[in-house]
């Protein structure tokens, strides 16, 4: 009996101890702030710093299509997903007419376009930093810098 409680107390430690590297955040132990030869994990454009993703919550606003019946933004972040299925992140039409809504940017330079009703791809009107797309046409740019 005294042998299977003992069995049964590691499996339970060991259960503890699984369930508790389960519940780390990514990146948890990836380097020692404390350490100056410590590697920060930098990943898809990202900066990691104590576990923690670096973003920027970039607000988006549409003026002037009121009339239309959706606004997507869309972008090299969700691979230029053209519709809410593939990763376009829908806007909310306001009581002044404007298209509002907004995106949690991973750190670095991100291309992007609004999808008026369905089908009309424009850049951000309100964005003066475009970048050619390598097709003769331009993206709006966006870089986050947390």
């Amino acid at each position: 009996m005294w042998l299977e409680r003992r069995h049964c107390v590691r499996f339970a430690s060991l259960l503890l101890v699984l369930g508790t590297l389960g519940c780390r955040p990514p990146g948890y132990g990836k380097g020692d702030p404390g350490d100056p030869d410590a590697a920060i994990d930098v990943t898809d454009a990202s900066v990691e710093v104590d576990g923690f993703v670096a973003t920027c919550n970039k607000a988006f606003r549409l003026d002037g299509r009121s009339t239309a019946s959706s606004v997507w933004l869309t972008g090299d972040f969700v691979q230029w997903g053209g519709d809410l299925g593939h990763g376009a992140t829908a806007f909310v039409l306001g009581l002044d007419g404007s298209w509002t809504g907004s995106y949690a940017f991973a750190a670095g330079p991100h291309q992007y376009k609004f999808i008026v009703s369905g089908t009309e791809w424009i850049l951000d009107p309100t964005n003066p930093d475009q970048i050619d797309d390598g097709m003769g046409n331009q993206n709006s740019l966006f870089t986050c810098t947390p």
